[in-house]
């Protein structure tokens, strides 16, 4: 097993016995990880799942949840995809539906990540670019910092290098909390 799969259990504690929204949930391998230390989990993905019981939804549209409805939001490798304002409209709504102090866990592509697209491709817009036909966000601290500038307070942000896929993967890991 690659050691990626279990970043979240150094999150266990923040985690535990909470309300869990996972945005991005993919082929559920954190999915498995919050159902099993969460109180209440709802994993979503563009794609439906019924037998990791992953909902469907595009979190680039307006989250389909009350405000306050969740204490920890979990979005794993899926907010680069989007132009700056797009990622700045789906930032707000998760913070529409963080509990107060809620936290958003979250990794996105580094700038570093040569591997993935960070050089060599179509730029769309600054540290966006279009790789392989799709379209993709890359990050530094700076950007996080400017991303959660009002109403949040980052409590972690670290550069990662993964190993969920063939080669390594460059991240930014972050904590960020609903102020």
């Amino acid at each position: 097993m690659k050691s990626d799969y279990n970043w979240l259990d150094s999150w266990a504690k923040e985690v535990r016995g909470r309300s869990v929204l996972e945005l991005g949930a993919g082929t559920g391998i954190d999915t498995q990880i919050l159902r099993s230390i969460s109180s209440n989990l709802k994993a979503t993905d563009l794609v439906k799942n019924d037998l990791l019981k992953i909902e469907e939804l595009d979190h680039s549209e307006p989250l389909p949840y009350e405000s306050n409805s969740f204490d920890v939001v979990v979005a794993s490798l899926c907010l680069h995809y989007f132009g700056w304002s797009k990622t700045e409209e789906i930032i707000s709504e998760i913070y529409r539906v963080l509990t107060p102090g809620g936290m958003l866990l979250g990794r996105v592509n580094s700038k570093n990540d040569i591997n993935y697209g960070a050089t060599g491709y179509p730029k769309l817009e600054s540290n966006f670019f279009s790789v392989n036909n799709q379209s993709k966000r890359f990050f530094d601290k700076s950007d996080l910092r400017r991303l959660f500038k009002k109403k949040w307070d980052i409590s972690f942000l670290e550069e990662k290098t993964i190993d969920r896929y063939s080669m390594p993967k460059t991240i930014l890991e972050f904590a960020a909390v609903r102020a």
